[in-house]
């Protein structure tokens, strides 16, 4: 039978339409992922041919969106089109080597202008806190309060408004939640007490939560299930809390812990949902260590993370700061875990003021003469940027201001903390 070919593009316009429509439907990132390389190959009467770039992603297309797909279809024509969906013989082929039928199929590469431009650009999902679109842990001690804060920033995200009372919500939208340490009546009113105090009704709030007993993201099954649990619900943050909770790797192996956090940056980016891991640190660190690097597992862990909230207990009193790869750091701020009635418990700002917190400060400086004061021998600065594990020139800057305020001084050695207050410091050369 001779196929009549009709251009899809511009000519007819269906396959724009029902891109179009499917992009509605989907997240920027999934719709990218799985639609953006699907090309119109033409049309034979009641037949609607379809090319994709290789075989993995033709079946992956037909299990998991070919219903969203044929209702697109059905929803802009207004007729009954059978889909037929092939690989594209051209892309399959390499061409390096185009005889050769076991070659690569070549990376999709597009020109940086032909990049998709945000419908909705936005710098953050909570402003300080946690940056749009943003992997990243929750980190603390135990009884620290991570996990009030983990949920006082989903129900803030599902409601759209300000986490603590103080940070507004730049991008809503429902929020998907494992719990793996809470048992369900526990948790329950734990966000009933959040949304309490935000005058919220809590039959409509948008938080939604798994209940699977166990999700182990170290296996290829429950990753699958994650992800088509993401695509029904459509969520704007997933929060995991605690991460020890799903997975059974070796957190301080690097390679294994690599390949879990690369699962879950590739399911951000097919998603687009912020994902927010509630994480330990490690025992006994010392303040001089820096907060990432206090993180349980491999230093791979605080290299992954766009956004990093930090609770720390110093005494009796718990501070909150935060880091981001692409915005500024915060903090910290003075917080106190409170009980109010009849709200009941929650986290509460006692003060945005950081001088408030100025006890418990993490500083480059404070980190510096921290390590100089438990150091028998002055430190050089090569030593000091080793065990901070930041740049020279942040050294070198922060040795330059405890200088000048008299704090520490040069020997032929290195740097030491100033015992002669009558000496002037030498020259950093």
């Amino acid at each position: 039978m001779t196929v009549v070919q009709q251009r899809c593009g511009n000519e007819t316009g269906l396959w724009d339409q029902v891109l179009a429509s499917i992009g509605r439907s989907l997240s920027p990132a999934c719709f990218d992922t799985w639609f953006r390389p699907v090309r119109c190959a033409g049309m034979d009467q009641n037949v609607l041919h379809l090319s994709v770039p290789n075989e993995t992603f033709r079946r992956f297309l037909l299990d998991n969106y070919s219903e969203l797909l044929r209702q697109a279809v059905m929803k802009v024509s207004g007729d009954h089109f059978e889909l037929r969906i092939a690989v594209d013989d051209a892309a399959e082929r390499s061409p390096a080597a185009p005889d050769s039928p076991t070659t690569a199929v070549p990376l999709p590469v597009v020109r940086a202008s032909a990049l998709q431009t945000a419908l909705h650009p936005r710098s953050w999902m909570v402003e300080q806190l946690w940056t749009d679109s943003a992997v990243g842990v929750i980190g603390g001690s135990p009884k620290s309060g991570k996990t009030w804060l983990a949920l006082d920033m989903a129900v803030s995200v599902a409601s759209g408004t300000p986490c603590l009372g103080a940070f507004p919500v730049q991008a809503p939208g429902p929020v998907l939640l494992y719990a793996a340490e809470d048992s369900s009546t526990a948790l329950r009113a734990r966000l009933e007490t959040l949304a309490r105090l935000r005058n919220l009704d809590f039959e409509r709030l948008e938080v939604r939560v798994i209940t699977a007993d166990s999700l182990r993201l170290d296996r290829p099954d429950d990753q699958g299930r994650l992800e088509a649990t993401l695509a029904a619900h459509q969520p704007v943050l997933l929060v995991l809390d605690p991460l020890i909770r799903v997975h059974a790797i070796d957190e301080n192996v690097s390679g294994q812990e690599a390949a879990l956090l690369g699962y879950l940056r590739g399911l951000q980016r097919r998603t687009g949902a912020a994902i927010a891991l509630v994480h330990h640190v490690r025992k006994n660190v010392s303040p001089a260590a820096g907060a990432g690097y206090s993180l349980r597992g491999s230093s791979d862990l605080y290299a992954w993370l766009d956004s990093f909230l930090y609770l720390r207990k110093h005494q009796d009193q718990l501070s909150l700061s935060a880091e981001h790869r692409s915005a500024p750091p915060f903090g910290p701020v003075a917080l106190q875990l409170a009980q109010s009635h009849p709200a009941g418990t929650h986290l509460r700002i006692l003060s945005l003021d950081r001088t408030g917190a100025a006890p418990i400060q993490d500083t480059l400086e404070t980190r510096i003469l921290d390590l100089l004061s438990s150091s028998a021998e002055p430190l050089t600065v090569d030593s000091l940027r080793a065990r901070l594990q930041v740049r020279n020139q942040r050294v070198v800057e922060a040795l330059h201001h405890l200088s000048s305020q008299r704090k520490v001084q040069r020997l032929a050695r290195g740097y030491a903390l100033r015992v002669d207050g009558d000496q002037l410091p030498r020259p950093l050369s």
